[in-house]
Parts: structure tokens; sequence; C-alpha cells
């Protein structure tokens, strides 16, 4: 196939560091695997700087796509190796407490597939804000990147929650830094929650069991134990809601996003009172469905009729949402290890008994992780992976 030399030289003026090729006289031919031939010879000196420049550059596609696989990787092999030392760590702690225990497999499958249901309440509120923002996504690829991303929560300091969730969701069409900000909103808003159906549910909680305090000045003090475990939670709570109120939300993600280029006002999803209101709609729903998992936990491990659960209902919820509550402010530990179980350990004890509530706690952590890891699995097979959006498209938005 014949070429004129302007022709060659208009192709090859798009790339941004042809300024070196060599000056082309007479007309060039294609040849069957597409290299130019004919006209001037296309030799270059090799010794000149800078004469083949733009050999490398047609091969940065692939060596970009090999370094993406590489970081991919090195990312779910951190993930796996934090789940796994999380896992080792909880049944050596388990092998501490031996107890007559009769286990029921049916209880703990429920139990894993009911945390889900109140995981997936979540993942419905953060599609919610990314609808809000100018690059939302579908339905079932926010639901994937919420549900995948928990792992991430195992690796210490739990920002590889944030870079999870944000690179699948940019993959299919969402600002990488819009997705940051909705995973923040959407966790400070279920801590709100968290907080404030603790409050609640200790105050519904019946007579309080004491709890002995010894303090420097006054000695030892008998206190209700449920009365200042709810005082602690609704300050929790209403500390995180000051923050989500959307005044002040937007405000504090203007300041954070100041630093990053490209990122502004427009990257933001339009936080409003009604948003907020769906958030700790769901989050409630969320911590209930939470709460009735530690139930089933221990009704698959103690013999039914030994307690009245249903009576218990509402310290267990507010025990396991007070325990995540402070194991999230705790960012340093992966997944609020030893203060979430040490917490949960505290409540349920009066409830439980003390070896059948370290038990628990400690199997719920268990059941949550293979969970977890079972939905990531099932979340991550190419039966689920629906077609990522086109570069063009995923960068439509304003930058």
């Amino acid at each position: 196939m014949g070429l004129s030399p302007s022709v060659v030289r208009a192709v090859i003026a798009n790339f941004s560091t042809a300024k070196n090729l060599p000056e082309l006289r007479g007309p060039c031919t294609l040849d069957h695997v597409g290299r130019l031939t004919g006209g001037t010879s296309m030799s270059f000196d090799h010794g000149a700087a800078g004469s083949e420049r733009w050999f490398p550059l047609m091969d940065r596609s692939r060596w970009k796509r090999r370094l993406i696989v590489l970081v991919k990787a090195a990312v779910a092999l951190l993930v796996l190796w934090g789940v796994g030392r999380h896992v080792l760590r909880t049944w050596h702690d388990l092998q501490y407490h031996e107890m007559a225990i009769e286990p029921r497999p049916i209880c703990i499958v429920l139990s894993g597939l009911v945390y889900l249901a109140g995981l997936s309440c979540c993942a419905f509120f953060y599609e919610d804000i990314l609808k809000a923002s100018p690059t939302p996504i579908p339905a079932l690829s926010a639901y994937r990147a919420y549900l995948t991303s928990h792992l991430g929560k195992y690796v210490p300091g739990k920002a590889m929650v944030v870079v999870m969730r944000a690179g699948m969701s940019a993959a299919h069409g969402a600002r990488a830094a819009t997705a940051a900000i909705a995973t923040f909103y959407e966790t400070l808003v279920m801590m709100a929650a968290g907080g404030l159906i603790a409050a609640l549910g200790f105050a519904l909680g019946g007579p309080s069991p004491s709890m002995t305090v010894t303090l420097p000045a006054l000695g030892q003090l008998e206190l209700p134990f449920y009365h200042l475990a709810g005082l602690f939670a609704l300050g929790l709570g209403l500390a995180f809601l000051v923050v989500v109120l959307p005044p002040c939300f937007r405000r504090l993600s203007l300041m954070v996003s100041l630093p990053l280029p490209g990122v502004g006002p427009e990257a933001l999803p339009r936080f409003s009172a009604g948003l907020l209101g769906r958030g700790l709609r769901r989050g409630g729903e969320s911590w209930l469905f939470l709460g009735l998992s530690q139930i089933l936990v221990v009704h698959g491990l103690v013999p039914a009729g030994r307690f009245e659960f249903l009576s218990v209902l509402p310290v267990v919820i507010a025990s396991v949402a007070l325990a995540t509550v402070a194991g999230f402010v705790v960012a340093v530990l992966p997944g609020g290890l030893g203060v979430r179980e040490g917490v949960l350990m505290v409540a349920l004890g009066p409830v439980f008994g003390q070896d059948l509530a370290v038990v628990a706690a400690l199997a719920l952590r268990l059941v949550w992780v293979a969970a977890e890891l079972l939905t990531a699995a099932v979340l991550s097979g190419p039966w689920f992976r629906s077609r990522a959006a086109d570069p063009s498209e995923a960068s439509s938005g304003p930058a």
C-alpha cells in the first residue's frame, strides 16, 4: 500500500515524541507486517540520544498493563496475609477457652448470611452516595466493590479498604476521588448510627448490672454498667453525627482534597439531609442484622432454650454496635482486632456469662471473616465481572 511522505508525517505528528524522526523523502509503502518501506531508508542512528524514543512508547501500554497486574497481585497478597494473620490469632485465642458447646452448623451459616444482609444495607447506601455524585456507577458494581473491599480492613491502618473500593469503583466509571470520599462518608454515617443504636439498646436493656470501678480519690464505686455504656455510645454517636452533617462534611471534604490535584467541589457528591437520613436508616437496619448475627452464633454454640434470646436482643445489638464503633476509633489495629472483642466480651458478660461471652465474641469474628472471604471469592469470579467503563467514559466528568 503506497503512502506519500505527507501522509506519513501527518500520522507521525500525532505522537508527541516524534520530533527526532528522520526526514522522509519519496513514496513509502507498508509491507505485510505493517513496516514502512521504500523512500528514504528508515535507518536510525542508535547512538544519537532520543533517536528512537518513540519505540518504547509503543510498548508503554503493555508495561502499564503489567504494572497494574503486579499492583493488584500485591494488594491481594497483602489482604490475604492480613486475613490469615487475623484468623490464626483469633483461633489461637479460642483454644484457651475450653467450654462445653453443642455446635449447630445451620445457626452458624445463618449468622454469616444475616451478617451479609447487614453489610448489604451499607452497600446500598454507598450506591446512594455515588448516585448523588457526578459519576454514578451500576448498582451491582457498587455492591461488588463495597463487599469485596471489606477484606481490606484486616490490613493494619484500614487504608486498604479505601484503596480497594475506590479502585474497583473507578473501573466502572466512578472518579477515584469521589469513590474515596463516598467510602469515608458511608463509614462515618454507619458509625454515627451505631453509636445511637447502642445508646438506645442499652437504655432498653432493663435492669443494669453493676460494675466496680476503683478511683484514686473516691475508692471503689458501684456503677450501673448499661448506663455508662449507653452514655459512652451516645457520645460517640453524636460526635460522628456532627461530622457527617452535610455542611460540616462538605467543608471537611474540601479541606482534605485541597492538596490533591484535579480534585475540587465538582468531585463531591451532593450531600443533603435526605441522603444523611437514608444513611442513618440503612445504618440502623445494618446494626439490627449484625446484632442478630451475634445471637445466632450464641444459639449455635449452646443448647436451645438456655437463653431467652429475644429478651436480650436489645443489649446484644447495643454491644455489637458499641464494640464495632470502638474498634473503628482505634484505627491502627486491623479490623479493630482486640478492641472490638474486648468491648464485646465485657458488654456480653452480664448477659451470657463471662466464658460464653468470650467464646461468642471470638466465634463471631471467625464467622464474619469466613462470610467476607466467601463473598469476595464469589463476587470476584468472571460471572460477576461486568464490563469496565471505557476510559473516556470514566473521565467524562469534570476533572
